[in-house]
């Protein structure tokens, strides 16, 4: 699994990354760290301040890069990053240009995976998005502040973007708890399918509790919701994740906003079409994002995975 994890030097952002550090530990994940500067007055790109300051000395006053340090010491706390002393006594840590923009730092991991820190320069969600669909990520893991209460917080935020448009999943990390209680909403679609796929995953490296949650809209519906979470609980059950189940009537959004509060992190389905995409995240997850008072993770299918299908039914 290959996860960006943003920054922007903030204790929500440093939280949601010792939050990612646990499972990606656990998934032996591949890991980019991004910082996103604004761009230098003049228009002078970080490349070019590179290639003039040798800015790739940690002790340089160069703005972003005590973010990518703290970063790194936290993942090292998870176990992400390997140290040692003889190796790292009198080394001088460098960046390096990157083919895909900005520059980073490249670090050996535990089993020799890559851990990179990485500075890009420009307008945040832009950047972050940019970053998302070059390097192919599987996951897009950012931290927020929480609304406490602010219905309107996230609208035209740097997350509420990122959870919209990236090409991957998203995971929107605020108001993280130290205890790990998963609710998993299903339709009883593919799409649904896929999010308790993902969602076991991170389920089973942070041994969370698991409950799937499906919402009829009307209680005539109640029989299929019944139906809908049986079904996930076999599936998770074949995945080695004992889940308990619940149905609800009402309205989605609401029903699982409620919900919310009793549970530590909610894990949806999102659908990877543009065009549905705006209407999906308006009607459901961009409430429950907005609304709700814990993370949320947001599981789409790359476009990658879908042109593979495609190709492959075509022959």
């Amino acid at each position: 699994m290959k996860i960006l994890m943003c920054t922007d030097g903030q204790p929500y952002a440093e939280e949601a990354i010792r939050f990612g550090g646990k499972f990606a530990h656990e998934l032996d994940a591949d890991v980019t760290v991004l910082y996103v500067r604004p761009m230098a007055p003049g228009g002078d790109s970080i490349y070019l301040t590179t290639a003039r300051k040798k800015m790739g000395e940690w002790d340089l006053d160069i703005p972003g890069v005590e973010y990518l340090k703290r970063a790194k010491d936290i993942l090292a706390g998870a176990g992400l990053v390997a140290f040692s002393p003889e190796r790292d006594t009198g080394v001088r840590q460098t960046f390096r240009g990157s083919a895909e923009g900005g520059v980073e730092l490249h670090l050996i991991g535990r089993h020799a995976e890559r851990v990179r820190l990485k500075l890009r320069e420009g307008e945040s969600a832009e950047e972050i998005l940019t970053e998302a669909g070059q390097g192919r990520y599987d996951l897009v893991l950012t931290g927020s502040r929480g609304h406490e209460g602010f219905a309107s917080y996230f609208v035209g935020s740097t997350a509420l973007r990122i959870a919209e448009f990236a090409p991957c999943s998203v995971l929107i990390a605020k108001n993280i708890r130290e205890s790990h209680d998963f609710l998993m909403c299903t339709d009883g679609s593919k799409l649904a399918e896929k999010a308790e796929l993902f969602g076991a995953q991170i389920a089973q490296a942070l041994n969370a509790r698991v409950t799937v949650l499906s919402v009829a809209a009307e209680p005539a519906g109640l029989k299929a919701a019944q139906e809908q979470v049986r079904r996930a609980e076999m599936i998770l059950a074949q995945l080695g994740v004992q889940a308990k189940v619940k149905v609800r009537s009402g309205r989605p959004s609401e029903v699982i906003i409620d919900e919310a509060k009793d549970h530590d992190i909610v894990v949806m389905g999102a659908s990877g079409s543009s065009a549905v995409r705006r209407f999906f995240l308006g009607s459901v997850p961009l409430k429950v994002i907005e609304y709700g008072a814990c993370p949320v993770l947001l599981v789409r299918e790359k476009p990658e995975s879908k042109r593979r299908s495609t190709s492959r039914r075509a022959g």
